[in-house]
C-alpha cells in the first residue's frame, strides 16, 4: 500500500486529472469496499499504466538505445558550433606558423598547408585522400614513408581544427558511454573507432569526445596518437558562425599508462601534467571563391 501510495504521487505532476478522479473513486468505495473491493484495484491498474507509459513519453534518454544519444549529441554539438558553414566555407589559420587553408563537404574535402624549409616555400595538398608536394611550382616526388608522414601531418591539424564537424564522416563509429562530472559539470561522453572506407591511416586509433550536456559544446576530447593525451578546450570563440578553440594538451606520467577511458577521471583527480598548447592563429571564414 505504502508503494502505491507513494507511485500515485508521482504521478500527480504527469497525470493530475486521472489523479484526482481515481481518489474520488478510491475514497467513494472504500466505505463499501466489502462489497465493491475490485473497483479501487482497477482504478489503480488504470492509473499505474497511464503513469507508467507517460514516464516512458517523458524520461527522454533513458529509453532510447545509446547509439541514437551519441548521434542525437554529435548532431547538436555541429549544429550548435557552425552547422552547414562547415561545408560552405573557406577556413584559413595558422598553427605554428604554418599556413593551412580547408575546404569541405559531406563528398570531399581539400587540405593545403604552407610552410618554409630551407628558405623555399612548400605547399602540400591533400586532396580527396590524393596527397601532393609542391616546392617552388614543381611537383615533388615522395617516397612511402615519408608520403605517410606528411599524409597524417596535413590531415591531423585540419581534423582537430574542424571538430566537432568531423565526426559525421561515414568511417566514424558512435559509442554512448554514459554521464561523467568534470569540474562540477555534466558531460556526455563518447568513444570514437572507426571502420570501413574513408578510416585513414589509422583505422585502429580510439577517440573520447566529452560534451557539455548542458551547452552541448565540446569541452574535452582524448586520443591515443603518439600515447594516450587529453586535450581541454579554451579560448572558444565564433568567427563568422563557426567556432573554434584551442586546447590544453595533457599526459599521464605513470609508469603503466593508463586506459585512454580513465583520463577523465584522472583529469578530474589533478593527475596529468600539461604537455603543451594547441593554438590556432589568425583564423579567416571565408566564402569559398575567395
Amino acid at each position: 500500500m505504502v508503494f502505491l501510495l507513494s507511485f500515485i504521487k508521482e504521478c500527480l505532476y504527469l497525470k493530475p486529472r486521472l489523479f484526482h478522479i481515481t481518489l474520488h473513486i478510491i475514497s467513494y468505495n472504500s466505505i463499501m469496499f466489502k462489497r465493491y473491493y475490485l473497483l479501487p484495484v482497477l482504478a489503480l491498474s488504470v492509473i499505474i499504466a497511464n503513469c507508467s507509459s507517460q514516464k516512458k513519453e517523458d524520461s527522454g534518454d533513458m529509453y532510447k538505445a545509446p547509439e541514437g544519444i551519441a548521434q542525437e549529441v554529435v548532431d547538436r554539438a555541429i549544429e550548435l558550433s557552425g552547422g552547414d558553414l562547415f561545408k560552405e566555407k573557406k577556413i584559413k589559420f595558422s598553427f605554428r606558423g604554418i599556413k593551412f587553408t580547408v575546404v569541405q563537404n559531406d563528398a570531399s574535402y581539400y587540405y593545403e598547408r604552407i610552410l618554409e624549409q630551407d628558405g623555399e616555400e612548400v605547399k602540400e595538398i591533400l586532396d580527396n585522400g590524393l596527397l601532393t608536394r609542391h616546392k617552388n611550382g614543381e611537383v615533388i616526388e615522395l617516397t612511402g614513408g615519408e608520403a605517410e608522414r606528411i599524409h597524417e601531418a596535413v590531415n591531423s591539424v585540419p581534423y582537430f581544427a574542424m571538430l566537432p564537424y568531423k565526426l559525421n564522416d561515414g568511417a566514424v563509429v558512435k559509442t554512448y558511454e554514459g554521464e561523467v562530472t568534470i569540474k562540477g559539470k555534466q558531460y556526455h561522453k563518447i568513444k570514437i573507432t572507426f571502420e570501413g572506407e574513408g578510416s585513414g591511416t589509422s583505422p585502429t586509433n580510439v577517440f573520447y569526445y566529452w560534451f557539455d550536456k548542458e551547452t552541448g559544446f565540446l569541452d574535452y576530447l582524448g586520443y591515443s596518437r603518439g600515447g594516450n593525451r587529453f586535450r581541454e578546450a579554451y579560448n572558444q570563440r565564433v568567427v563568422n558562425g563557426i567556432r573554434f578553440a584551442d586546447y590544453v594538451n595533457y599526459k599521464s606520467d605513470a609508469l603503466l599508462e593508463p586506459s585512454l577511458e580513465e583520463y577523465d577521471a584522472l583529469f578530474e583527480k589533478g593527475e596529468l601534467r600539461e604537455l603543451s598548447r594547441i593554438i590556432l592563429d589568425d583564423v579567416e571564414v571565408l566564402d569559398i571563391d575567395n
